[in-house]
Formats: structure tokens, sequence, C-alpha cells
């Protein structure tokens, strides 16, 4: 029972795609004649653009809050990209739907700290774009190298532990233990606080490959959300939480 919720936690922390936002092109207005979009921040159109870096640059907000390279490009400002980022974490909070989870209102200060805790797993990502090579096809493919993060499965083994203790002080003396309530905001604080101590301790697979491809779509060069897809669960050890 406990592994079964702390995995059906765990997952839904992975839940939303990471780069959606970052990485998604209403292209449909640019096949519109005498209706050019404005520039807009994921406007990868430009045949001159460094796929490469346009890649690197929106890994870098969406994972580690880094704008530099974003405002460089002139995809958008610090503040375009500070939209991304958070609108990304209110998408990861809003999968973990801590509410329904208490059966109650959630504190604040917990949802705080959840939402603090996923900025640091995606912080903690390890990964580099290393090159762009144009294909026969008129797509460029991304290379990058990655270290799959080790997070999850010790994640388990603490967190069982945790709440194992929990429940035998619990049972040990029921007049003193909480209320329902308050033993489901215990539990989702040890979750959250489990996975802090898990990041100051966490450990990576060796290097490895993963490539993007980046195609047109109605005219606008966007990277293969299927290629997104794969390399975001390269990243994480999420696979130990289906086994």
């Amino acid at each position: 029972m406990k592994i079964n919720f702390l995995k059906r936690c765990a997952a839904a922390l992975m839940a939303v795609s990471v780069l959606s936002m970052g990485l998604t092109v209403n292209a449909a207005e640019s096949t519109v004649p005498g209706n050019d979009p404005a520039p807009g921040v994921y406007d990868a159109v430009r045949p001159d653009l460094p796929y490469d870096q346009y890649l690197s640059a929106l890994l870098d907000v969406c994972f580690r809050n880094d704008a530099r390279a974003f405002v460089a490009l002139g995809f958008g400002s610090e503040e375009d990209a500070a939209a991304i980022y958070n609108q990304i974490l209110d998408s990861e909070l809003s999968s973990l739907d801590l509410d329904s989870i208490l059966g109650t209102k959630c504190p604040d200060s917990l949802k705080n700290d959840f939402r603090n805790v996923m900025a640091q797993v995606l912080a903690h990502a390890r990964f580099a774009v290393a090159g762009c090579d144009l294909q026969a096809d008129g797509t460029y493919k991304i290379t990058i190298v990655y270290e799959k993060m080790i997070l999850f499965e010790p994640l388990m083994n603490l967190y069982s532990a945790i709440l194992t203790d929990l429940a035998t002080t619990w049972l040990s003396d029921p007049a003193s233990a909480p209320s329902e309530e308050d033993m489901m905001i215990h539990v989702l604080a040890a979750l959250c606080s489990s996975m802090n101590v898990c990041l100051e301790n966490v450990t990576y697979a060796a290097p490895a490959l993963a490539t993007v491809s980046v195609e047109p779509v109605n005219g606008v060069y966007l990277p293969n959300t299927g290629d997104i897809a794969d390399l975001e669960s390269l990243l994480f050890d999420t696979d130990f939480l289906n086994d």
C-alpha cells in the first residue's frame, strides 16, 4: 500500500512534459496569407537559426530557469522565459493534485515546498547539447549528452522506511496519534523532505547520447515531440516506477 502510494505521487511529479510549454508553437497562423504572427518566444522559423543553440536555450529555460541564451538569441525577454518556467512548475504541481490526495485543501506552505523540490529535480538534470547535423531530408539532428539521474529508486527506499516509522509511532500510541487528515499531511511532508534528502545525495548513470530531430511543421522548424518525450524519460529513472 505504501509503495503504491509513493509510486502514484512520484509518477505524478513527472507526469507533465517538462518541455511541453517550451517547445510548442502555434504554427497554423504562419500558413495564413497576410496573417503573419508577431515574433514569439517559441518561433523557430528563421532559416539561419542555429538549431542546436535554439534547443539548448529552451532546455536551459525549462530545466535551469536560465534565460541568458534565450534572450541572447532573440526568443524573448527574461520575463517571457520566467513565464515558461513558472508555467512548467505550476503544471507539475497541478498534476500532483495534493488537494485530492489529502481529500481536503493542502496547506499552501506544503504546496510551496513541493514546488521548490520540483524545481530542484529539474535543476539537477544533467545534459548538454553537443552538436547539430543537417540531414538529407532537410531536418536537423541534434546530439545531446546526458546522464540519467538515479532519484526514484533511493527515494522509494527512504520514503518507505519513513512511512514505516510513522505508522509504528502512531500505532504504538493511538491516543496521541494525529487525525487522519493530519496523518496525510505528515505523509506528504515526508515525501517532500525525502526528495530533498535524495537530491542532496543524487547519483547519475554513465554519460550516454540521445538525439532530437528538428523538422518543419507548416513551414516552422520544431523539435520532434516524440524525441523530446524520449529525452525526458532518459534524464530521470522514472522507468523504476513502472517495474
